[in-house]
Protein backbone atom coordinates (compact mmCIF):
# COMPACT_ATOMS: atom_id res chain seq x y z
CA UNK A 1 0.00 0.00 0.00
CA UNK A 2 2.99 2.36 1.06
CA UNK A 3 4.69 1.83 -2.40
CA UNK A 4 1.04 2.51 -4.13
CA UNK A 5 0.80 6.19 -2.23
CA UNK A 6 4.10 6.90 -3.48
CA UNK A 7 3.63 6.56 -6.88
CA UNK A 8 0.43 8.53 -6.78
CA UNK A 9 2.29 11.35 -5.00
CA UNK A 10 4.74 11.20 -7.72
CA UNK A 11 2.08 11.51 -10.47
CA UNK A 12 0.33 13.81 -9.10
CA UNK A 13 3.80 15.98 -8.75
CA UNK A 14 4.61 14.99 -12.29
CA UNK A 15 1.17 16.69 -13.91
CA UNK A 16 1.08 19.58 -11.31
CA UNK A 17 4.87 20.49 -10.96
CA UNK A 18 7.19 18.96 -12.99
CA UNK A 19 9.65 21.86 -13.02
CA UNK A 20 10.17 21.16 -9.49
CA UNK A 21 11.50 17.63 -9.75
CA UNK A 22 14.66 17.33 -9.38
CA UNK A 23 18.04 14.85 -9.52
CA UNK A 24 20.25 14.73 -7.01
CA UNK A 25 23.58 17.24 -8.04
CA UNK A 26 25.70 14.16 -6.47
CA UNK A 27 26.67 11.78 -9.64
CA UNK A 28 26.87 8.62 -7.38
CA UNK A 29 23.61 9.38 -6.14
CA UNK A 30 20.52 9.70 -8.08
CA UNK A 31 17.75 10.36 -6.09
CA UNK A 32 14.80 12.35 -7.21
CA UNK A 33 13.02 14.50 -4.81
CA UNK A 34 10.98 17.76 -5.13
CA UNK A 35 12.13 20.63 -4.86
CA UNK A 36 10.61 23.12 -2.24
CA UNK A 37 12.69 25.98 -2.27
CA UNK A 38 11.36 29.42 -2.48
CA UNK A 39 13.61 29.58 -5.32
CA UNK A 40 13.55 26.48 -7.19
CA UNK A 41 17.26 26.24 -7.52
CA UNK A 42 17.73 23.27 -4.89
CA UNK A 43 20.67 20.66 -5.99
CA UNK A 44 20.98 17.73 -3.45
CA UNK A 45 18.22 15.54 -2.41
CA UNK A 46 19.17 16.37 1.45
CA UNK A 47 21.80 18.78 2.77
CA UNK A 48 22.47 16.54 5.66
CA UNK A 49 23.54 13.98 3.23
CA UNK A 50 24.93 14.36 -0.34
CA UNK A 51 24.97 18.49 0.07
CA UNK A 52 26.77 18.74 3.47
CA UNK A 53 29.68 15.89 1.31
CA UNK A 54 29.81 18.18 -1.22
CA UNK A 55 30.33 21.55 0.79
CA UNK A 56 33.02 19.39 3.01
CA UNK A 57 35.00 18.20 -0.34
CA UNK A 58 34.72 21.71 -1.52
CA UNK A 59 36.53 23.06 1.79
CA UNK A 60 38.81 20.51 1.70
CA UNK A 61 40.25 21.19 -1.69
CA UNK A 62 40.35 24.56 -0.81
CA UNK A 63 42.47 24.23 2.47
CA UNK A 64 44.66 22.04 0.92
CA UNK A 65 44.71 24.10 -1.97
CA UNK A 66 46.13 27.11 0.18
CA UNK A 67 48.52 24.95 2.11
CA UNK A 68 50.64 23.96 -1.13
Amino acid sequence: MLGHLAAADYLRLLTTAPERLRICANPTCGLRFHDVSRNGTRRWCSSTGCGNRAKAARHYARRTARAS
